[in-house]
């Protein structure tokens, strides 16, 4: 009876449709103030002030506008050319970075024996502090170093090297570094990605005979190219804003300036030359640069992502 009623009297009930007020949106802008303040504080604030200062003469006693007086002189006595150059070497070795990262995720994602296990131990260098494995290989790699000593207790002397004695071995330790650190954090993203993937799928393709590299190139690769384009523009980002503990813990930018690289030129000039006004130039070059590449990047995604379509 009473849900004929109901029923019955339906086409009396009237539906009430909130209507947004300005106190409303007055409270939501009071509720997100704070947290906007302290972006406004800690982020924007920064930028503009090192962008501001990029084009004045700053020291510590004063700071006078100079126009583009520090990009001129960075461009004209080459060391922007080399800075730029190491950093480009350093960009060079991602694809390698990147193509062994999937291979390995790629064993796990199968659960090889002892994956699990594996996983543990290719995570470890990521929970260490970049000084920490930056003194570690200055301490292995050094010329009186455990690897050297030991080459030299098996009458090996030929194959001693002096790693950080010459800007290619210098390098390669730096690229190393890095590398493993970051290797176990990449392992985990691909990992996760491919952990979207039906296992019907890749049950299918092993029916119909494909091997394993086929369906890693045919199946897992297309499938996980949205966490590719994630953590290739994370390392882009990395490789030229994380690498600095690494430098300064295995080489100091040496030999010479042979593996200084514009992050590192930052911390040179503004805390041992006191050339704050061309520290931020190099710093306002390298956000421009960072944009460009991580912007060109996701347009050649969205391109490939189109083309698949």
């Amino acid at each position: 009876m009473g849900n004929n009623n109901l029923f019955g009297f339906k086409h009396l009930m009237i539906k009430f449709k909130r209507v947004p007020r300005k106190s409303d949106a007055f409270n939501i802008f009071i509720s997100i103030l704070p947290i906007l303040l302290l972006t406004l504080l800690i982020l924007v604030y920064p930028l503009l002030s090192v962008f501001f200062h990029g084009f004045t003469k700053w020291t510590i006693s004063e700071t006078r506008f100079i126009g583009l007086d520090n990009f001129r002189n960075l461009i004209s006595n080459g060391s922007l050319v080399l800075l730029l150059k190491n950093n480009l070497i350093l960009l060079l070795t991602i694809p390698i970075q990147i193509f062994f990262s999937l291979i390995i995720a790629y064993l796990f994602y199968e659960e090889i024996w002892g994956w699990r296990i594996f996983r543990i131990l290719f995570y470890l260098p990521a929970v260490l502090s970049t000084v920490v494995i930056g003194f570690l290989f200055r301490t292995i790699f050094a010329l009186n170093g455990p690897l050297n000593e030991i080459i030299r207790f098996l009458h090996m002397d030929f194959l001693v090297v002096n790693w950080l004695g010459s800007r290619p071995t210098a390098f390669i330790l730096v690229i190393a570094a890095f590398i493993w650190s970051q290797y176990g954090v990449a392992v985990l993203i691909f990992l996760a990605g491919m952990s979207s993937i039906e296992p019907s799928v890749l049950e299918s393709a092993v029916v119909d005979g494909a091997n394993w590299w086929q369906r890693f190139f045919r199946i897992v690769l297309p499938m996980i190219v949205g966490t590719i384009e994630f953590y290739l523009v994370v390392l882009i980002i990395g490789f030229f804003t994380a690498s600095f503990g690494f430098i300064y813990s295995i080489t100091a930018g040496g030999p010479g300036y042979g593996t200084t690289t514009l992050e590192y030129m930052i911390y040179i000039k503004a805390f041992k030359h006191n050339m704050l006004g061309q520290s931020s130039a190099l710093a306002t070059i390298l956000f421009v640069i960072v944009l460009v590449i991580v912007i060109i990047v996701l347009k050649v995604f969205r391109k490939m992502g189109e083309w698949q379509e």
